[in-house]
Parts: C-alpha cells; structure tokens; sequence
C-alpha cells in the first residue's frame, strides 16, 4: 500500500531551542501545531498514516 499524502510546514518561531510552528494538511484542509521536532514528527505520522479500528482492517 502506498501511501503519497502532501503536507506543508511552517516554521514559525524557535523556544527552548525547539522549533514551532504548524502542519498544514491541504487533503483533508486540516491545520495542526507542533511545539517540538517530536511533535512535528508525530504529526505528520498522525496525518498521513491511516487509523485502523481492527487488526483485521489493518490485514486487508
């Protein structure tokens, strides 16, 4: 299964030597913020892998 999602990354500003800013998702037109390159990364992980409910969805 491949799965070739776009997103967009605005980096809007560094603390804590951490960067931040958001994800925009133009698919599904959703907009989500990070506070750190851990949350930058589950992010785009969240939004471009799908949910399953089932290990049997997840199968098939």
């Amino acid at each position: 299964m491949v799965n070739n999602q776009t997103y967009e990354i605005t980096i809007t500003g560094k603390k804590n030597r951490e960067w931040q800013g958001s994800v925009y998702f133009p698919a599904s037109g959703e907009r989500q913020s990070f506070r750190s390159l851990l949350e930058l990364f589950q992010v785009i992980e969240r939004g471009v892998m799908p949910v399953y409910k089932t290990w049997k969805e997840l199968e098939s």
